[in-house]
This record gives structure tokens, sequence and C-alpha cells, in this order.
């Protein structure tokens, strides 16, 4: 028989578990892993830091509902990854990160790259382990696979130091599995269900939060006839749009306020009382709202606010288990609490309708996305980055099918949208993949840009440039009006792209939009906008701004 290095055998037990694609950044001590996924035909996405391979790997397995791969080497390439792991881990994201680390037989001796990385990455991971030896890499290849896409989904990491990746051994010393099967789909108790659909037939104002958890379990058919059925209104989080697509008349986005302060029964369906829902306290929700949670985690049901009922299961088999339950029963299409909410989604079109048709010069974000929007495909990838560019793109850009929409999430972490750009298009490919970020935002992995142009991948970067990078926000979180960070004209991203290699255009005027957006769409290059925007107000007023009352939110 062969003798096999230890990279070797996690590169065919990865091919086992049917992985197509490694995110990778080229270094020590990684050469035998790379070199077998080579041999395999794992195609190979090589960025310029380890933390942009680590976002796209999570954006790819989450738009194929499938395992993710990134890879890192030793040191401060793996520890560039743990923002990766950590966003992967506050959206609950199976992704699978190998690092290399330093020689275990020089362990605790400081050798080259040595790190706890094992420790480093456990805060963030479902399942964070050495391999120590190579005979066992193609088990603990498969371990983590199934310990990562059961249950509630998480990161995992696999630590190869530098002698197990290339020590080699007999090949029938080694096992191989086989490939982990479909997650397991559990439901929810049968008691649990008819009690849960008793509390929704009798609310008056029921209201359904649908979270990124029902995107994950593809419980998109189950979601809209459980609320067409029911004649419930919707609330999607923001990556949570598109289970019901977000033209459909019981979508009460625009409404988002009102809903939520008013509804007397709140579905709350593979979603959290995050921040994002605002805890699920008063004032932004009743204080005498009831719950109905369903969630694969038990352990969240009831966090943070009391569940009147608690559904503990996979979204898609617990949303089929409510219908089966509700039977032929339907509600009527009219009713006091919809045409309340019909009310309220009029009277802030109307308040935000002058931001949208102004023809001022610059632009406004809400100008922006009037303009390009209507060029996007009903099945175009969305990704959003930068607090005013990704808050706005949330009312004003629509989507239209589950996983479809990936912005900073939960963790709030900036600069993720160009690389989930970039893994959203490496797992559609011919498909509209754009990505809108602040200049401030893009600049954190703008590089990745490069990745894109490299590896030949069609994705449109528009940069919504208000000059944040040192400008208004720079003063306004400085405090007092103080410029924390120099007032720069604005930085001319159009030509870092075209230094690139890319297709480049810089926008100014609200005519010119339109036209460089559709040559960006046609050139079939990774292409980016520089599009100018008014440094002014950038938002109507919000009843409950995040930044403004982040002191005061723990003041129930």
């Amino acid at each position: 028989m062969a003798r096999i290095s230890g990279g070797e055998i996690a590169a065919k037990q990865l091919k086992i578990e049917g992985i197509e694609v490694a995110f990778n950044l080229p270094g020590d001590p990684m050469g035998a892993i790379t070199q077998g996924m080579a041999k395999e035909g794992i195609r190979m996405i090589n960025f310029r830091h380890e933390q942009g391979n680590a976002l796209a790997a999570q954006a790819y397995g989450y738009a194929l509902r499938r395992p993710a791969l990134a890879i890192a080497a030793s040191g401060p390439a793996m520890t560039n990854a743990i923002t990766g792991l950590a966003t992967a881990w506050a959206n609950t994201w199976p992704m699978l990160l190998i690092g290399g680390n330093g020689t275990m037989a020089l362990r605790h001796r400081g050798d080259f790259q040595e790190m706890p990385q094992v420790e480093a990455a456990a805060p963030f991971c479902k399942w964070s382990v050495a391999i120590d030896d190579p005979r066992q890499a193609a088990y603990y290849v498969n371990a983590a696979i199934r310990k990562m896409m059961n249950g509630r989904p998480l990161p995992v990491y696999l630590d190869m130091p530098a002698d197990v990746l290339d020590a080699r051994v007999e090949e029938e010393e080694v096992r191989y599995f086989p490939a982990v099967g479909a997650p397991v789909r559990p439901a929810a108790a049968q008691e649990d269900v008819r009690a849960a659909i008793r509390q929704i037939t009798q609310a008056k104002r029921p209201l359904l939060l649908i979270g990124k958890g029902l995107a994950w379990s593809d419980a998109a058919e189950e979601t809209r006839q459980l609320a067409e059925r029911l004649n419930i209104p919707f609330i999607p989080s923001p990556m949570g749009k598109g289970v019901i697509p977000d033209d459909h008349r019981l979508n009460a986005s625009a409404a988002r306020s009102y809903a939520l302060q008013n509804a007397d029964l709140v579905i709350l369906a593979g979603a959290r009382f995050n921040w994002i829902f605002h805890f699920g306290q008063a004032p932004r929700f009743a204080k005498d709202v009831k719950v109905v949670q369903l969630d694969i985690e038990a352990n969240e049901i009831g966090n943070g606010v009391p569940a009147n009922v608690g559904l503990v299961g996979d979204g898609k088999v617990v949303l089929k288990q409510m219908l089966d339950e509700v039977g032929r029963r339907t509600a009527s299409r009219e009713s006091d609490w919809l045409l309340s909410l019909e009310a309220e989604k009029k009277k802030n079109a109307d308040a935000v309708a002058p931001m949208i048709n102004s023809q001022d010069s610059p632009m406004n974000h809400y100008q922006m996305y009037r303009e390009i929007v209507p060029m996007l495909d009903r099945d175009a990838t969305i990704c959003a980055d930068g607090e005013n560019t990704m808050a706005i793109s949330r009312t004003m850009v629509p989507n239209f099918l589950p996983r479809h929409r990936m912005d900073a999430g939960e963790s709030g972490c900036m600069g993720v949208a160009v690389p989930y750009g970039v893994g959203a298009q490496v797992a559609n490919p011919g498909k509209q993949v754009v990505v809108f970020g602040g200049d401030y935002a893009f600049g954190w992995n703008g590089f990745e840009a490069e990745t894109a142009v490299r590896c030949k991948l069609p994705v449109v970067f528009v940069v919504a440039n208000n000059v944040s990078v040192g400008g208004p926000q720079a003063r306004e979180l400085g405090g007092g009006g103080v410029n924390v960070g120099g007032q720069p004209e604005g930085i001319r991203y159009d030509r870092i792209m075209e230094a690139f290699g890319g297709h480049a255009e810089h926008v100014e005027t609200v005519q010119q939009l339109r036209p460089a957006m559709e040559r960006a769409l046609a050139s079939g290059k990774a292409s980016l906008l520089n599009v100018v925007i008014s440094t002014g107000r950038a938002r109507k007023e919000q009843q409950f701004n995040w930044m403004s009352n982040r002191a005061n939110r723990m003041h129930y």
C-alpha cells in the first residue's frame, strides 16, 4: 500500500463528504492538505485575507444549505479567521475551518507560529479540537461535519499541526467514513403544536416573525401556507427576507414599529429576541404580548421572554405539523388588524416619498436604490454592509427567495458584504449578486474585490460613498462635533477596481446611475460603481434608533 500524509487523508474525507469548494489563503504548513484537495478535484478560491475567506465560505454554505470549508495557515493566519468563526456563530451558520499550527513535537517551546488556536476558536464553535494523529484525520473531518450540520448549525474548528499534516502513514491503517447524511429533522411534541394553534387562532392581532432559521430549514412553502391560511401578517428579520416574498400582501415590514407594538401574540419562528427584534421588550412590544416560539434549539425557548408555547424542532417539519393541525380552517382576508397595518404602511410610505422621489444631487441612499432595484432579477442575491446603506436596503431592496439576502446580522460585523458576495457568486453561478456597502464598510475587506476579478466572478459592488471615512459619522461617534478622523474629499474606489482589472465607474448624479448599473451588469466582469452620496440626513426619523437608544436598552 502507498504511504499517505495526514493532509491527503483529510482531503480524501472532505471529498467523500461532498466538499466541492475550499475557500483558502495559501500558506505554511498547509501544503499537504491543499495539494491533496487539488488531487481530489476540490476547487480552491484563494483570498487575500483569512477573514475574507472565512466569511465567503459561510455565505457559500448558507446559500446552498451544505457544508462549507475554509482553510487558514498557522498563527496569525488562523487568528485572522476568528472573526469569520464569530460571525458564523452569531448567524448560526455551519462552517468548517481547518487551520495549521506549529509542530506537535515542539509544542509549548515557541515553534514558528505556534498559538493556542483550539482555545481561541472554542468560544465561537460547536466543536474545536486538534488532530494529533494523521490516521485519525478522516474521523475528525467526518465528526466535524456531523456535529456542525445537525441540531442548531454552528461552525467547527479542526487544528492540524505541521507534523500531523506532513506525517506519512500506510493508507491501509486509515479508515475512511461514509458521508454524513442529511441533517436530522426533529418534530415538535404534538400537544405543543395543538396548544400553539389554539393560541394563534384565539389572538386578535397575531404577527409572524420570520428568522433565517426558516430559510436554512427550507421552510418557505410551509411558512407561506400558514400565513395565508390563517391570514397572519409577517415581518422577516433582515436575513429572513424572502422566505415569503417581500411583495406578498401580508408583509407588514412597512409598518414594522406599529405591528410590533400592537400585536397581542407573536410567533417567533426561526428567529431570536435579540437586538434586531428589540429583545421582545416594551416599548417595542406590548408588555403583555403572548409568544409562540419555534426553534430547533431547546435552550432558546423562553430566552429573555417567556414563551406561552414552545415548539422545539426543525422549522420545516414543525410548520407542516401546524398546517396539519389547522386543517382546512381559514381566516377572513379582512380584519381590523390588517386594515390598521395598511393605514400605517401608507403613512410611512408618504413620509419617505420625498426622499425616494428627490432629484437632488448629490443623491441620497433612497434615490440610489430607486434607480438600481428595477434592474435586479427576482433571484438576485443581495449582500449589504454599512450602517445606513444596509439599513435602508432592508426597506428599499426586495427579496423574493430565501437565503438571497446576507448582511451584518446579529454580530453587526462590518466588512462582511464583499466576501459574502464572493461566496454567494460561487454558490450561484450565472445569477446576479449585488453588494451594497458604505465606503467605510467597503474598506475592511475591499481588496477581496480583486479575488472576484481574478476568479472571474461577476459580482457588482456598489459603494455608497458619503465620505463616512473621517466624515459625518466620525464626528458623530467622536462626540461634541469633533472630527476624529480627518475629512478626505472621498476615495475614488472605482480607480482601485480599475487597477484590479475589473469594470469600474464613478457616478455623481442620479441620471448617470442607471446606465452605469446596466453596463456593470452587462460586462460579465466583477464591477464596482463608486456612487457619490449626500452627506446630509440619510434616513427618515426612526422611532427607535438603535444607536441613539443604545445606552437605554436595558431600562425596560
